[in-house]
C-alpha cells in the first residue's frame, strides 16, 4: 500500500469528560499527519465539554458535530462512522489518551501488511499507576487469517473486547453497528466482526493509556447493567460458529461461565440481595446448562477454579 493512499478517521464520542477530553485530543494532535481526520461528536453533554472541544475547531483536521439529544455512545459511534470517509477507522474513547508514538507504529504497519484489522497493546491507567496490557495472543508483525475462529479464539482468551485497541479497515465493518440502548457495546461488536472473513495483525506496543475510573463498576451495577452484560455473552455463544470438536467452544462457555459467577460475587459484594436472587432465579438455568456441557473438555485446574468460585457464591446464597 502507497503511503499517501492509506487515510484514518478517528472517531470520538464525547459525553461530560471534561476534566479528559482536552488532554484526549492534544495526545492525537500532537502524532497525527496530513493522512488522518479526527471527528468529534458532543452527545448533548451538560458539563463544560461542549465548550473544551470547540477550542479545536480551527485545526484543519478535526471536524466537531453535535448530536441533537443524548444518544448514547453506540449511536454516537455509529454517526460518527457514517460521516467519515476514510479507509480506516479508529474509535477512540474521550477519556483514552493516544500512546505516545502510537499513531506512526499504526501507520506503518497498516502501510507494510495491509492487515484488515490491527489489534495492539494498551496501559492501564488507575490515577497515576499504569500497567501494561496484552492485546493479543501470538507473534507480531505479521497476518493472520481469521478462519475457525481464531479472531475470536484470540479475544476470548485474551480477554480483549475492547475496540480502541484495535483498527478496523472500513470495507470489513461497513455493515457492522454498534448495538443501540446496550451496555457492553464492544463484546456484541467484536462478536459481529469474528464472522467476517479478513486478515489481522499484531502491533506489539501500547497504542492506548485506558482510564480505570475506580469504584465506578461496583457502584453502577443494576438490573440493566446485569441484563446487557449476559446478554453480550450469551449472544457470543450464540453466534460461534463450531468448527469441531476440538474448536474453542468448550473453552468459550467456560469464560462464559466464570464471568457470570463472577458477576453474581460482585452483586454480593455489593450487598445487593434482592438482585443477586432476581439475577439467579432468572439466570441460574441457562447458565448451569452451559457450565455442564463445558465441563466435559475443561482442564483440571479450569475446574478447581470454577468449583472455588461457586463454593464461594453457595455460601453466600445459603446465607440469605
Amino acid at each position: 500500500m502507497n503511503k499517501e493512499d492509506l487515510t484514518i478517521g478517528i472517531l470520538i464520542p464525547v459525553y461530560n469528560v471534561a476534566d479528559y477530553v482536552e488532554e484526549c485530543i492534544e495526545s492525537i494532535l500532537t502524532q497525527i499527519d496530513t493522512r488522518a481526520s479526527i471527528l468529534i461528536m458532543n452527545d448533548a453533554s451538560t458539563d463544560n465539554s461542549a465548550a473544551i472541544i470547540k477550542r479545536f475547531e480551527n485545526y484543519p483536521q478535526v471536524q466537531i458535530f453535535d448530536a441533537p439529544y443524548n444518544r448514547g455512545l453506540s449511536d454516537t459511534r455509529n454517526a460518527l462512522f457514517d460521516m467519515g470517509q476514510t479507509e480506516y477507522i479508529w474509535f477512540i474513547d474521550s477519556d483514552d489518551v493516544m500512546y505516545e508514538g502510537a499513531y506512526k507504529s499504526v501507520m506503518s504497519q497498516i502501510e507494510k501488511l495491509n492487515s484488515d484489522v490491527l489489534c495492539a497493546d494498551y496501559v492501564s491507567l488507575r490515577g497515576k499507576k499504569e500497567v501494561n496490557k496484552k492485546g493479543f495472543i501470538g507473534t507480531s508483525n505479521k497476518n493472520y487469517i481469521n478462519k475457525r475462529n481464531s479472531f475470536l479464539d484470540n479475544i476470548i482468551e485474551n480477554n480483549s473486547n475492547h475496540v480502541w485497541n484495535k483498527v478496523f479497515r472500513r470495507q470489513i465493518i461497513q455493515d457492522i453497528r454498534f448495538k443501540e440502548g446496550l451496555n457492553f457495546e464492544d463484546i456484541l461488536y467484536m462478536t459481529d466482526i469474528s464472522l467476517k472473513s479478513f486478515q489481522y495483525s499484531y502491533l506489539k506496543q501500547p497504542v492506548i493509556k485506558y482510564r480505570e475510573r475506580e469504584g465506578s463498576i461496583l457502584k453502577n451495577i443494576d438490573k440493566k447493567y446485569v441484563d446487557d452484560y449476559l446478554y453480550a455473552f450469551t449472544y457470543r455463544v450464540e453466534n460461534y460458529q463450531r468448527d469441531s470438536e476440538k474448536d474453542g467452544y468448550h473453552y468459550l462457555l467456560y469464560k462464559v461461565y466464570k464471568r457470570y459467577i463472577g458477576l453474581l460475587n460482585k452483586i454480593a459484594k455489593n450487598h445487593q440481595e434482592d438482585l443477586l436472587k432476581d439475577t439467579y432465579a432468572q439466570y441460574n438455568k441457562y447458565f448451569s446448562e452451559l457450565y455442564l456441557v463445558a465441563n466435559k473438555e475443561l482442564r483440571i485446574h479450569q475446574r478447581i477454579t470454577l468449583n472455588i468460585k461457586r463454593s464461594k457464591l453457595d455460601k453466600i446464597l445459603k446465607g440469605m
